[in-house]
């Protein structure tokens, strides 16, 4: 069940376009987390949300190019 929260979650904050990575303490923390690093396990546990995260870095990576 806490997997399929987080991953809802995490996808959810992808798919908006919002930034995960500043809201990701406040997963973190509502999951039991001392480390947030300990939530980031969950991109690679799913694969529709690993590529998501992928697709985020790829676009990133070509508007500093």
């Amino acid at each position: 069940m806490r997997h399929s929260f987080a991953v809802r979650t995490l996808l959810g904050w992808y798919r908006d376009g919002g930034g995960v990575e500043a809201r990701m303490p406040w997963l973190s923390t509502y999951l039991g987390h001392v480390d947030p690093a300990a939530t980031f396990w969950y991109l690679s546990a799913a694969p529709e949300l690993l590529a998501l995260a992928a697709e985020r870095l790829e676009r990133a990576a070509g508007e500093v190019s």
